[in-house]
């Protein structure tokens, strides 16, 4: 309760600023790139004094991520997962709350201690139809917002109460790289402003592209794989660069419900998917209707 009442007193503090001041997210984001990291030691006669610069400093960039401007810096996982994997360290979500507050504070240097960089597939490695491919179906307005959708937020909540069921998530990508880095599938309401906090700090201290890059290398895509690279080689046995329209699409589907769309254990499930992912890519203008049939039709004959 205590720590539910914390957050909230921040949430609040960034509305009222908010108000009283505006927000300008690509000033900040622009001032943040380059800086220091921040010491985590703080003297015992300082510390009060520290934990309200990180306050001020952590509200003004909640403010930020609200912001629905573009940035230069999808979608609900409905699938049990494995507790570990080779590209995220093991999680510590049963921190206390100033080590929850540390990692928002000092949030580069927290993420970048919790995955493996080395075991990463570069960003010019992964194939452009597969970013294409995971932005049309989980994101689709990845470019045009901050940490959080509010338009997306919407149509998920009508697009829901219409079928009575859950058909649509409404969080960014953003929102699932540091649920997959940071966070448990706990569903709360402390534990989704955790995530709000961290997904604000994601896209003030990375690119567009950074992000994606760490979503594409962490995110679960179902049969025990983490990441692009392992997902790759066990579906297809090969390098992501070589992955071919189809290929691209097939994992493109997986993070929503990995174990209902593994393309081993349930094919002919995982095909409908993919056929749903040519057709939202297809929708978004990334390929035309041609190739996406095509690319379908070849797939379903095999």
């Amino acid at each position: 309760m205590k720590k539910f009442l914390f957050l909230l007193i921040i949430l609040g503090c960034a509305v009222y600023w908010g108000m009283s001041q505006g927000d300008d997210l690509s000033r900040q984001a622009k001032a943040s790139h380059g800086g220091a990291a921040v010491s985590h030691e703080i003297k015992p006669a300082e510390e009060d004094k520290g934990i309200v610069s990180e306050i001020r400093e952590t509200v003004s960039t909640l403010i930020s991520g609200m912001s629905s401007s573009p940035t230069t810096s999808g979608t609900v996982e409905k699938s049990e997962k494995p507790a570990s994997s080779s590209v995220v360290r093991d999680k510590a979500d049963n921190g206390t709350l100033r080590e929850k507050w540390d990692d928002v504070a000092h949030f580069k240097e927290a993420l970048e201690s919790r995955i493996h960089r080395d075991k990463f597939v570069p960003y010019d490695q992964i194939p452009d139809l597969l970013k294409k491919g995971i932005i049309a179906t989980e994101d689709r307005r990845y470019y045009d917002h901050g940490a959080v959708d509010i338009i997306g937020v919407a149509r998920a909540f009508i697009t829901n109460s219409m079928a009575g069921q859950t058909l649509e998530g409404g969080s960014t990508i953003a929102q699932q790289t540091v649920k997959n880095i940071f966070l448990s599938n706990e569903r709360t309401m402390t534990r989704k402003m955790e995530e709000l906090a961290l997904a604000v700090q994601l896209e003030r201290n990375y690119s567009k592209e950074e992000i994606l890059e760490l979503y594409l290398n962490t995110i679960y895509f179902g049969h025990g794989a983490y990441g692009v690279g392992e997902a790759s080689r066990i579906y297809f046995g090969k390098a992501p660069k070589d992955l071919d329209l189809s290929q691209c699409a097939m994992l493109a589907g997986l993070p929503q419900a990995p174990s209902a769309y593994d393309p081993i254990s349930h094919p002919q499930e995982g095909t409908k998917r993919m056929t749903t992912v040519l057709a939202l890519m297809a929708q978004e203008g990334y390929i035309t209707p041609e190739e996406a049939a095509k690319s379908a039709m070849r797939l379903w004959l095999k």
